[in-house]
Formats: C-alpha cells, sequence, structure tokens
C-alpha cells in the first residue's frame, strides 16, 4: 500500500512544475537501508539530464513532418518512424500524384495510393512500419506540395 502511494505521489510530482506550497516526497530507505532524498533521481532521460521536477519525463509521442514534394519538385526517398501517418497534398494544377514506398527487394518503389485531386477531409490516413522507405511521383502537376506527418 505504502509503495502505491509512493508511487502516486513520484507521479503527480513528475507531471507538474513546482508551485508555492508544493508537498515534496520524504526520505526513503533504499533495500541496502541507505537514506535516500524525496526528490532525488537515478534516472536520466535521453541527453543524460537526470529525470526530476524541472526536467519530467515528455508525455507525448514522436512527431515527425517528412515533405515529399516542395514547388512540384520531388523530394529524394524518406525513412519513416512508422505509425500512423496522414498523407497531405495540394497542388495548383493536377494529374496525378503517387505514394510509393520500397519494395522487400530494396531497390523497386511500389505505388500505394494514387491522388488526383486535394483531399476535402483533410488529409488520407497511412500505417507504415518502422523504416520503410517512400517517396513520391508527380506526373502532370503544378505547384505541388506533398507531406505526410505521423499522427503521435
Amino acid at each position: 500500500m505504502r509503495i502505491l502511494l509512493l508511487a502516486g505521489a513520484v507521479a503527480l510530482a513528475c507531471t507538474s512544475a513546482p508551485s508555492a506550497g508544493q508537498i515534496r516526497l520524504p526520505p526513503v530507505k533504499d533495500w541496502y537501508g541507505s537514506t535516500i532524498p524525496g526528490d532525488a533521481s537515478a534516472l536520466v532521460d535521453k541527453d543524460g539530464k537526470p529525470i526530476d521536477l524541472t526536467n519530467p519525463l515528455p508525455v507525448t509521442g514522436r512527431q515527425e513532418l517528412v515533405t515529399l514534394a516542395t514547388a512540384n519538385t520531388a523530394a529524394p526517398a524518406a525513412t519513416l518512424y512508422g505509425g500512423s501517418y496522414i498523407l497531405n497534398q495540394a497542388c495548383s494544377g493536377y494529374g496525378s500524384v503517387t505514394l510509393r514506398y520500397r519494395s522487400p527487394d530494396g531497390a523497386t518503389m511500389l505505388p500505394l495510393i494514387a491522388k488526383s485531386a486535394s483531399d476535402s477531409g483533410g488529409g488520407s490516413t497511412i500505417q507504415f512500419g518502422s523504416t520503410q522507405v517512400v517517396d513520391v511521383a508527380l506526373s502532370g502537376t503544378t505547384g505541388c506540395n506533398v507531406t505526410l506527418s505521423r499522427v503521435p
């Protein structure tokens, strides 16, 4: 029961910045009988900074925006983090915008979805595996911009 209360107090302490009158955790004893201050942290983030009240853990997912075409010029193939993405394209003149993915042979780019008009519902949702390589092929378009945005 005490462990659950302590875990809840630690979670609350790490989710907000310290404010006047905030309750600090009391010192605790570890397995070896040593006293550990209530605000001590043995965990570090990816940059090596200790996780504490001034540097809490992140609470959002990894964000990613991949630009596949700008001003009707296709960008080189991009490697994705993986997960759910939203494909958005906007062109001043439409022909065909084709999102392609790299096949298992490692060389061939296969068509996944083709668009010949703008999206009216805010884009098309597509699922990708980790480290999937994608690009876009433009045909008969003018002023085209194409992006993939990862849904956190």
